[in-house]
Formats: structure tokens, sequence, C-alpha cells
């Protein structure tokens, strides 16, 4: 059985591989392969990495750069810098405002790429006192909206140009310097004022799933929720009911928000199954047993490559039919270790054992969702997929044994409907006894089994029998 720490761990080993220099002394991560390293999703990575070693003794045997063990304990856990990969060139990009994209610059001295460079110079274990470190820090309290107490994607501290989006990562890059630094601590109660009256008047543009999932998930730091209080408190536990009860009602999750970076116009892809479940798990560690969110883990599970031959194995998909990505990555990790996490010191080990079973190792005797249409389905198990199989099967045999007499050239087309009639009977049945059987392979692949079976014999069979 393949429980979260395996999962956890292939995902770290996959950012590891793909790990890349700059060419400029640096190293790192792009959003995909084709995207050059770069400062944000470089900190995005270190930030989940950071998640992982906090869960302890495994996250030091994930990723040594030497290849071996590190030494650790229980009470000691590795840091970032020792699990890390060429670490040092790790911060040398980190402290970058701007990398070499072919022949142009690449700026990343937005607010969201000051918060999150920040944020990952801090877990990377660069002082307070560093000067890039209190630069960004000033640079993000510049940037704030005096009046609403949000950023926006440019800096500018015009309310139409706040966001969602930037607001959240920012305040939790402030968090982390709160305890020293009263001028940040006053911008981190500011914005969290701002994320309350965001959520209770719906003023939020855009990707809701998103949205919500980022308010639950920053209010949930125990630096904002002292500062937000008991607003925060209650924020939290309603975005909790809001993201399971988007999380039932299925869809697609990617959604997008457009904002300016200088003169162009870009999309942000916001993954909202990922989002959501490692906010819900975050936030109230206790609905990891909820059946949705249950289910939404094993949808985001089935998101992974696990074939161990696989060049992406450990990495995770955008969706079902997307690219594989760091950022899809980093936050199938957090998801991952804050669902770790509450199994481990809020939920009774016992009460554990279903999830763990319908993970990757659930087994054929569970019950599996066949078809659906929103909170209702069809859930079948091996036993119950193995008698319609005979049921259909018989039927489907029985009505094309009866095309034999409609051979004659009057009822051609009686036969005709008849063969394909009692195809389509048996492709059914086989479907499903299938997909019953086989609770780890997705859908779609026994589908597309199915399908490409019945193309390449059925089809010429029945093609046969119309022509003779």
């Amino acid at each position: 059985m393949v429980d979260l720490r395996t999962r956890i761990d292939l995902a770290v080993r996959w950012l590891e591989r793909t790990q890349k220099s700059d060419g400029q002394g640096g190293a790192g991560w792009g959003w995909v392969d084709d995207v050059p390293p770069n400062p944000q999703n470089t900190a995005e990575v270190v930030c989940a990495v950071h998640a992982v070693c906090s869960l302890g003794p495994r996250a030091g045997e994930m990723a040594s750069p030497t290849g071996g063990v590190l030494p650790h304990t229980e009470e000691q856990p590795p840091t970032v810098r020792e699990v890390l990969p060429r670490a040092d060139e790790v911060i040398t990009l980190l402290r970058r405002r701007s990398v070499r994209h072919g022949t142009q610059p690449w700026e990343f001295d937005e607010p969201i790429d000051t918060a999150w460079r920040l944020r990952a110079l801090l877990v990377l274990g660069v002082p307070h006192d560093d000067p890039d470190v209190e630069r960004a820090a000033r640079q993000l309290r510049a940037t704030q909206n005096s009046e609403s107490g949000g950023w926006g994607f440019s800096g500018a501290t015009d309310p139409d140009t706040e966001s969602i989006t930037v607001t959240t990562a920012v305040l939790h890059a402030l968090a982390a310097v709160t305890p020293t630094d009263e001028a940040s601590a006053a911008c981190v109660r500011s914005g969290v004022g701002f994320l309350v009256r965001a959520y209770r008047e719906d003023a939020f543009e855009g990707p809701a799933m998103a949205s919500t999932a980022l308010i639950v998930s920053v209010l949930s730091l125990p630096e904002c929720a002292a500062l937000g209080g008991r607003r925060a408190r209650r924020v939290v536990s309603s975005g909790v009911r809001t993201l399971l009860g988007l999380l039932r009602g299925g869809g697609d999750r990617v959604e997008e928000e457009t904002f300016a970076r200088g003169p162009l116009l870009h999309s942000w892809r916001h993954l909202g199954l990922h989002l959501a479940v490692a906010a819900v798990a975050t936030a109230e560690p206790k609905a990891v047993l909820d059946p949705v969110l249950r289910e939404s883990l094993i949808e985001l599970l089935d998101l992974q490559e696990t074939a161990q031959a696989h060049v992406r194995t450990g990495g995770f998909r955008t969706s079902r039919h997307g690219p594989f990505a760091s950022y899809a990555t980093t936050i199938a990790l957090e998801a991952m270790v804050a669902t770790q996490r509450a199994l481990l010191t809020h939920i009774n080990p016992g009460e554990a054992l279903d999830l763990f079973c319908r993970t990757d190792g659930r087994h054929h005797t569970d019950g599996r969702r066949i078809v659906g249409w929103g909170r209702h389905g069809v859930v079948l198990n091996s036993y119950a997929g193995s008698l319609f199989a005979l049921l259909t099967g018989a039927a489907g045999a029985t009505i094309m044994l009866m095309s034999i007499a409609f051979t004659t050239a009057q009822n051609k087309a009686g036969m005709r409907a008849l063969l394909i009639w009692g195809m389509a009977v048996l492709a059914i049945g086989a479907y499903i006894a299938l997909i019953t059987r086989l609770p780890a392979v997705p859908s779609a692949r026994i589908y597309a089994g199915v399908f490409t079976t019945l193309t390449a014999i059925a089809i010429p069979v029945i093609t046969f029998m119309l022509s003779s």
C-alpha cells in the first residue's frame, strides 16, 4: 500500500531532479520544464520543502545533496538548507530581482515576487537583518494600500488593483517577521482586516475557490489568527464550509486571474483543487475524514505520476490533462503535508485506516464511483461489478445471437441494430468489471483500453458480418 509519506517522497525527488542552473551562478526551478529558473517558482519549491521538513525524521531521507541519508532526530528534523540540493546557488537566485530570459531581462520585483523571495530566504536561514531581507520587507510595507490594507500585482496603491492572491502572499511573508518588526505587524493587522472584509462582502472577483482557499490558509497562520481575533476565526470556519461545498460540486477546478506585469497582460492559473485541499486540511485537520475532502484528496493524488519508469515520476499535473508543473507539485506537497500532520496529531489511527485504503492502496472490494452528477452518483465494488458483467455478458450474447434470425435481405437493418446493441452491452459490462476490479487505475485509462479493444476487434467483426 502506498501511503502519503511515500507520495511526498516521490514529489520531493521529482523536484530534486528538475532543478536547473540559470547559467549565472544560481539554481532553481521554473513553472514548467521550458521556463527558465526564476525567483518566484524557486521560492515556492523552497517553502514546500520546508513544510516537508517540518514533518520530522523521514524528511532527511528524501533529498540529500550528497545522495546519502542526513543525520537527524525526532527533536531535530533536517533543515531546508540540509535537504535542498545546491542550497547556496538557490539563495543566489532568490536574491535577484531580475533574470535573463533569452535576450531580455525578466523582472521579479512586484509585490508577489518580493513576498515569495522574502519568505523563502527566511526559511533558508537568512537572518532578519540581512540587507535583502530588510529591503524586501520595506518594499512590501511601502506598496500596501494604506486605506484598505490590500496589495496589488503592480505595486500601485490604487484600490482597483488589489488582489487576494497578492495580499495573501504578502501576509504569509510578513507574518514571519512580525515578532521582531512592529511596522510589519501593523501591516499584517491591516491586511488581515482587508481579507476579512473581502470575504464577508464577497468582494473578490474571478477565482472563487482559489480566493477562498488562499484566505483560509493565511488566516489560519498563528500570527494572522492572533492579530485577526474572533473575526478571522469566523472567516476560517465559514471558508472551510464554503470550500467543502465547492469541492462537492465538482467541475473544472482550474481558475484564471488576469493581471498586468509592466505593459503586458498575463494570466495566472489557479489550481483550485490543490489549493482547496491544502487549505481545508490546514485550517480544520479533522476534516480529513470528511468524505468530500477524502474524495478530493484521492482526485489530487490521481494527478501524480507514480509509474517508476516514467521520467515524470513524482510530479503533479495541473489538471487531469494538464502539464506537469513545479507549481502544481508544490501546492500538492503542502496539501499532503497538511493531511499527514492531521493524521499524526489530530486523528485516531483507527479512523485513518479508510483514508489510507482509499488512496493508491485502496482495495477492489471498496466502493468506487462509476458515474455521477453533482453530489449524487452510482457506487459499485468489484463483487457488484462482476455480477453486472455476467448479466450484461449474457444479455449481450443473447442479443447478438438473436441477430441470426434477421439474416434475410428484408431484415438487414434489424440484424445491424442487434449486432451494434449487443456489442455495446458487452463493452459496458467489461468497463464496469474492470473499473471496479482495478481501483488504482484511473477510469480514463480503462475507458481508453475498452474503446481501443472495441475498435480493434469488434468493429472489424461487425463489418464482416454486415457485408456477408
